[in-house]
């Protein structure tokens, strides 16, 4: 795993955790408040994060799609303040509660440059597409596929669930990639989460100007 650092000697600090295959530009585009640091998580060829966390008192979570999975392999020791999915659970690779599992499959096995775009196509949804594709620090395709399928060969070998208290789970209704109501059905078995419902894509995050928005009702300042 990969990440990028954006430290301004804050006392709190928000980690995100990438979907599969995203430009990390996405977490740039967001306001971040002035009391946080940032910490961006990415390229998840491999599941370990080498970073320290001790120095900061507080720790919030924001994990998208395939994230939602790789955030609670990695931080399921680290104490943490308040954490929010979007649009994932925690078992992405299941036919009741993920993408159906014929679906996770047939993606990996025909997975190209040209069907990277059609998938970015449905993961956006006709008005932010435009504004997706212009991000920069677009993952090399090589890359890209490599992390599905080590994603795809972790998933299969371990399927625990349940491993971070999540305060949160937002979950758009015309979600293409992961069908809303599997996550919902997977959300409404966690008591401790609040479910979010918006009227967006997989991809939601021009729907939000700034990390205050996502982590509402918590202490931004």
């Amino acid at each position: 795993m990969r990440y990028q650092h954006i430290a301004r000697q804050q006392r709190k600090l928000l980690v995100y955790f990438s979907g599969w295959g995203t430009p990390i530009s996405i977490a740039k585009t967001l306001q971040l408040p002035n009391d946080f640091d940032l910490l961006i998580c990415y390229d998840y060829r491999d599941l370990n994060l080498e970073f320290g966390f001790s120095g900061y008192q507080e720790i919030y979570v924001v994990a998208w799609s395939l994230g939602v999975w790789v955030a609670e392999r990695v931080l399921h020791s680290i104490p943490l303040t308040y954490a929010v999915a979007i649009n994932g659970t925690g078992a992405p690779k299941h036919d009741q509660f993920g993408i159906p599992m014929a679906v996770f499959e047939g993606t990996l096995a025909s997975l190209s440059e040209e069907n990277l775009a059609k998938f970015e196509r449905r993961m956006c949804g006709k008005i932010a597409l435009e504004n997706y594709r212009l991000l920069p620090e677009k993952r090399n395709f090589t890359e890209v596929k490599q992390e599905l399928a080590y994603l795809n060969d972790c998933i299969m070998q371990d399927n625990r669930t349940g491993l971070l208290a999540w305060q949160k789970a937002i979950i758009g209704n015309k979600d293409k990639i992961i069908p809303p109501q599997n996550q919902l059905e997977y959300w409404q078995n966690q008591p401790q989460t609040k479910i979010q419902l918006i009227d967006a894509e997989h991809y939601l995050f021009n729907h939000f100007s700034g990390w205050q928005e996502l982590l509402k009702d918590t202490a931004c300042s």
